[in-house]
């Protein structure tokens, strides 16, 4: 694992990252989104919002973003080294990235790809200012019951965004009022 700070890779999964766009889409300014992608369903409900925004003729460009928050639990370490750990979780977020992008490559949405190790709203927001995002489309937080025992990543980029708009969407990938921003 990389000592030096967080560790980001990147690459372009279709389109090489720019959009052709004709007619009114050309007329209206690129979106660049940041949609944060885990392995749970609820991560995907920004890609239908995206796409909504697609096909009402907003030129978009979308930065997926996966996570590997920094493993320190020792019973972990005990049988894994971090180099271990950190290919894991490169190889999963491989897999979660391609599989979020396919709906928006068949929609010729331009997608890259980011994995970045460290605290997940601090990369969230981090992420946004360098790509030079737009919005962070995430989802709707769940209700406080049942984040008691778990993090609550939507509520804290919430309260900490600087300055990118923050869009929440329901399942249907319809903004539900949580803007911040």
């Amino acid at each position: 694992m990389n000592n030096s700070g967080p560790e980001s890779r990147e690459h372009h999964i279709a389109n090489g990252g720019s959009a052709e766009t004709t007619g009114a889409a050309a007329d209206v300014a690129l979106r660049r989104l940041l949609l944060p992608i885990d392995a749970t369903e609820r991560s995907r409900w920004g890609i239908r919002y995206v796409l909504a925004r697609h096909r009402a003729g907003q030129a978009t460009d979308v930065a997926l973003l996966f996570v590997g928050e920094p493993i320190t639990d020792w019973q972990v370490l005990r049988f894994r080294t971090h180099d271990e750990i950190a290919r894991f979780q490169s190889q999963r977020a491989h897999f979660l990235l391609e599989e979020a992008a396919r709906p928006l490559v068949r929609d010729g949405i331009p997608v890259r790809a980011l994995f970045r190790e460290g605290e997940l709203a601090f990369e969230i927001l981090d992420a946004a200012e360098q790509l030079e995002c737009s919005e962070i489309v995430l989802p709707t937080p769940p209700p406080r019951l049942l984040t008691l025992l778990s993090g609550d990543v939507v509520r804290a980029v919430l309260r900490r965004q600087r300055g990118i708009p923050v869009v929440t969407v329901d399942e249907n990938g319809i903004p539900n009022g949580h803007r911040a921003g």
